[in-house]
């Protein structure tokens, strides 16, 4: 052992040795650094016994240097060169790709470089001249980094260590889609109409040549005076009437196309011009009106502030030069930006809704018109129900259209399957036509998951009304105009289901189909092979083709409208959001209408107050309603007790039941404990189940704004809904689900900014509302740390 430990201080003494002195400094170099003093052992003091030799491994202070100096020493002895700041920089000189000599194993890859970026914005990558030196140069800039890695490339292969990376696309107004390409023109194409007597909106006439479009962003209303235009799918032939049409930037905005006229005609205009603009008139193509529309829908960005200022122009658009058309809430836009994207009609929807519509009206009472639409989420099935909803209203005075998708409901809010009597065209997303429905039923969720037997139940209910009231209504009515060529022996049915296509959603939709026994069926290109096949579905067809089965339905496949990445900051979540907002706020016209199946839609939108400051209606429970009835996971184990709890602030669907109904035993087996429930002051029995829909229908929804204390002598609350009152006495039955207010419903958006009182009550004492950060696990702000690297980013 003593022997191997002299023979390791003897090599280290031979490497700390001077170097010979041709190899202490290279000719370049103007001095040389000095060598670096001998390690001596430490003299051992002088004692009168001597100890034994240890037989330990001698630590550094006996003579062994540490790691990081016997690093240092080595680098020293390799070679001596001169330091990095007397050298000639070959670091600045080399080229961006760096030439690893895999012949040395020790020697590791370095980290990328930085590459100059070019005039298109990508980052370039230049070819190497020729090695240098086979080695790459040391910096003190960019240190060498350790590698693992273990490949087995040929020495003369480059090792490129940068590659061209994409930025992110950025917004040029010269290279972005033309939305209108209509000139305007002051006094030549564009005639502005003064507020008069007769119409105290302001309007814009303009004059369009063959194939021109214009793209409006905001709410006004659209009169055809001559010719005819195309509208989100649809043509517009000139007429007195008058269509609302509702374009925010959260939805695909409707593009106006000019139709050339076949034969040209100068058929008188339904309204009066001026001389002035009736001459200049007489060689356009198309003239439109288009008017101011105040309805109170704007303020719903204020309230919800994710869609703050969608009817208004985006920051894009006002660094623009635009044309203004001198109209309140109308903006003209030219280019497409970010975030406004037109909304695109494939031709497989156009050549699909035309060879549906019926040509002639002979056997119009006697045929089934239902037309399913069936496809994935996210497909543009809602849009293309949508598209032919109102190219059938071409074709009949009336259609019909049953809902059944919970999350995403056109004319309602989530969590209601209903029955709609259209009888005008609708331009706008959901959220700008809620009605009250013809028929509904409460689901009381988003998705049938919980409870599919009810679900179905509901729209088999819902089709055995459509079949007995609906369909055939018109034929004992005298037709209101003669001149109107439209079809009035029969009602058509559009029926739009969810987007659930896999697992128990897949049974579902093949249930539906059962159960309505359709006459058409379009189903969406999107929709995978196990989706169809895997549960009884029909192989879909080409564009445009109708495949006949004997006594079966015809099926049209149509393609898939995909998703614009403009959109995506906008989710499923808050477009629900905006729909129950949207349906709160709703003023819904008190009068009766004049024909009992139309579904009514807002006249106006309370938006100038927070549904916490509106006036609610108070109501004595004892006396209004007769029941109780809460739905939904976990709504069988709210004791009586706990239902003011559960009850205050919630959702609460406003139903209505047959005579006899309410008398039914539901619970033959419950215990005397739950029957006792039923003389409680809410009428509550713990477990009951909703109404059955072959002998009730729901009104529609309303908000308990505040329940009266238990301790109460009488049991009141306050409801905030948009239901008409004379359908109000109708409901004697209150239930309950799963659907919540957002959260933008119940702040007041006038203080919200400057952190004020809620409706005039301290922030602090507002129940259900927790300010500032939450508590226990989970109920901070996740952190998201992106300045993490994988190991061979490294």
């Amino acid at each position: 052992m003593l022997s191997a430990v002299a023979a390791r201080k003897a090599r280290l003494a031979q490497t700390q040795a001077p170097p010979p002195a041709e190899a202490q400094a290279p000719a370049a170099a103007p001095a040389s650094p000095k060598p670096e003093p001998k390690i001596s052992a430490p003299a051992k003091p002088a004692s009168t016994s001597q100890k034994p030799p240890s037989k330990r491994k001698p630590s550094a202070s006996s003579g062994n240097p540490p790691k990081k100096k016997r690093t240092q020493q080595s680098k020293a002895a390799f070679g001596q060169q001169a330091r990095y700041f007397a050298q000639e920089d070959a670091f600045k000189t080399q080229d961006d790709v760096i030439v690893v000599d895999d012949s040395d194993s020790e020697t590791s890859v370095a980290t990328s470089s930085a590459a100059s970026d070019d005039e298109n914005g990508l980052r370039s990558v230049r070819t190497p001249a020729a090695k240098v030196g086979g080695k790459r140069a040391w910096s003190p800039s960019a240190p060498l980094a350790d590698s693992s890695d273990d490949d087995e490339d040929d020495g003369d292969e480059p090792i490129v260590l940068d590659s061209p990376v994409k930025p992110a696309k950025e917004y040029s107004p010269d290279s972005s889609q033309v939305l209108s390409t209509f000139q305007p023109v002051r006094e030549q194409n564009v005639f502005h109409l003064p507020t008069t007597s007769g119409s105290s909106r302001a309007g814009v006439v303009l004059l369009l040549s063959s194939s021109d479009t214009v793209a409006l962003l905001g709410t006004y209303t659209l009169t055809v005076l001559r010719g005819s235009i195309a509208l989100s799918g649809i043509t517009l032939e000139a007429s007195p009437a008058t269509h609302p049409v509702f374009a925010p930037r959260s939805s695909p905005i409707p593009i106006i196309q000019c139709l050339p006229r076949h034969p040209p005609s100068n058929s008188p205009s339904p309204l009066d011009l001026p001389a002035h603009i009736a001459d200049a008139a007489s060689d356009a193509e198309a003239v439109i009106l288009v008017q101011e529309l105040h309805t109170g829908i704007e303020g719903l960005g204020r309230i919800c502030r994710t869609f703050d200022g969608f009817f208004a122009p985006s920051r894009w658009q006002r660094n623009q030069l635009r044309f203004d058309l001198g109209l309140e809430n109308v903006y003209f836009l030219s280019n497409q930006t970010p975030d406004v994207f037109p909304l695109v009609v494939p031709p497989t929807w156009m050549a699909a809704t035309t060879t549906v519509s019926p040509h002639n009206d002979d056997n119009s009472a006697t045929e089934r018109y239902i037309y399913l639409v069936k496809g994935p989420k996210n497909s543009g099935k809602s849009t293309f129900a949508r598209l032919l909803l109102n190219k059938l209203l071409s074709r009949f005075r009336r259609v019909a259209y049953l809902e059944c998708d919970l999350g995403q409901s056109e004319f309602t809010p989530g969590g209601m399957v209903s029955l709609n009597v259209v009888e005008q065209p609708l331009f706008g997303p959901p959220f700008t036509h809620p009605s009250v429905p013809f028929a509904a039923h409460f689901v009381g969720a988003t998705s049938p998951r919980t409870s599919p037997s009810h679900y179905l139940e509901s729209i088999q209910a819902l089709l055995q009304q459509y079949e007995i009231d609906v369909r055939n209504a018109t034929l004992d009515e005298d037709s209101a105009d003669s001149e109107d060529d439209r079809i009035s022996s029969s009602i058509p049915l559009v029926v739009n289901t969810m987007g659930w296509t896999k697992g128990l959603g897949a049974d579902l939709a093949r249930r539906i189909e059962e159960i309505l026994e359709p006459s058409d069926i379009f189903v969406c290109a999107g929709m995978s092979f196990d989706d169809e096949f895997g549960y009884g579905g029909h192989e879909p067809a080409p564009p445009s083709v109708h495949v006949p089965h004997s006594g079966g339905p015809r099926i049209h496949s149509i393609e898939s409208v995909s998703q614009d990445t403009s959109a995506s900051h906008y989710t499923a979540a808050d477009h629900r959001n905006l729909s129950i907002l949207s349906y709160f706020h709703a003023t819904f016209p008190q009068a009766a209408l004049p024909s009992p199946y139309a579904s009514p839609t807002p006249s106006y939108w309370n938006t100038g107050l927070p549904l916490c400051a509106q006036p609610p209606y108070e109501v004595d429970f004892q006396v209004a309603f007769d029941k109780l009835i809460l739905t939904g996971a976990g709504s069988e184990d709210v004791v009586q007790s706990e239902v003011h709890r559960a009850l205050n602030c919630a959702v609460v669907a406003l139903v209505t039941c047959e005579p006899g109904t309410l008398d039914l035993n539901l619970f033959p087996d419950a215990d005397a404990d739950t029957c006792s429930n039923a003389a409680s002051p809410f009428k509550y029995e713990q477990g009951a189940p909703p109404p059955p829909p072959s002998t009730s229908r729901c009104l529609g929804l309303g908000l308990v704004r505040a329940v009266s204390p238990p301790s109460a002598s009488k049991v009141s609350i306050q409801l905030l809904t948009p239901v008409p009152q004379q359908l109000l006495a109708e409901a004697r039955v209150l239930v309950m689900g799963e659907l919540q207010l957002p959260v933008w419903g119940m702040l007041d958006y006038r203080t919200l900014d400057t952190g004020g009182d809620i409706a005039g009550y301290e922030r602090g004492r507002v129940p259900y509302l927790r300010w500032g950060k939450g508590e226990g696990a989970g109920g901070e702000r996740r952190r998201v740390r992106r300045n993490l690297m994988r190991k061979g980013q490294m």
